[in-house]
């Protein structure tokens, strides 16, 4: 049995109708960059960049760039939800500690000294999910961007640790690096740029 999707959503005067049959869409003479969604895909895509899709309707296959990037308070945003998701995890690694042992007050100072790992619980989890086929840390998934490279695709884990080490030049910047992004039509930081990086967001956010 095929798997390939026969119900589709297209966008008609800036709002998604549908779904429609492959043989409505046939009816419908759309173009090359009318924007497409097979039922259970999550973001619309141009007519033109659905191969198969585009086959089926005569529209030739075209790579595009990306064209949508996610805002500064966006990303700000994803990863406040990634700290908060770190330090849960430091939480419950400290209440582990805490239950293995027999005096909770001399455990402070070693809790104390144990939360620098939020931060590194955080790179890791960056690099992971970035360099997965989600493309996204957790809290950019909840946001609806995503981490590709300069022309779309998925960066893959060794791009994505060099991302995230390069971060350390916007710190040692004291922040510039990152405030560079207010200034660039990509909204790409300096870590993006030297990383050759692009975070992007679905078309309809």
């Amino acid at each position: 049995m095929s798997s390939r999707p026969d119900r589709f959503h297209v966008v008609v005067r800036g709002k998604p109708e549908g779904p429609f049959s492959l043989d409505e869409l046939r009816a419908m003479n759309l173009g090359p960059t009318d924007f497409v969604k097979p039922v259970g895909q999550p973001e619309f895509k141009e007519l033109r960049e659905l191969a198969e899709l585009g086959s089926l309707l005569n529209i030739p296959y075209q790579t595009t760039q990306p064209q949508y990037f996610a805002s500064l308070d966006m990303r700000l945003l994803a990863t406040a939800i990634d700290y908060f998701i770190a330090i849960c995890v430091y939480a419950v690694l400290a209440a582990i500690y805490l239950a293995g042992s027999t005096n909770a007050r001399d455990s402070v100072p070693a809790l104390l000294i144990g939360l620098a790992i939020v931060p590194i619980l955080k790179f890791t989890l960056s690099v992971v999910m970035e360099g997965s086929t989600k493309q996204a840390s957790i809290g950019k998934m909840l946001i609806g961007i995503k981490v590709t490279d300069e022309v779309g695709k998925p960066v893959g884990y060794g791009r994505a640790l060099g991302r995230n080490s390069a971060k350390l030049v916007g710190i040692a910047t004291l922040g510039i690096g990152f405030l560079t992004g207010f200034f660039d039509r990509r909204q790409q930081c300096l870590h993006d740029k030297i990383a050759g990086t692009l975070v992007i967001k679905d078309r309809l956010i």
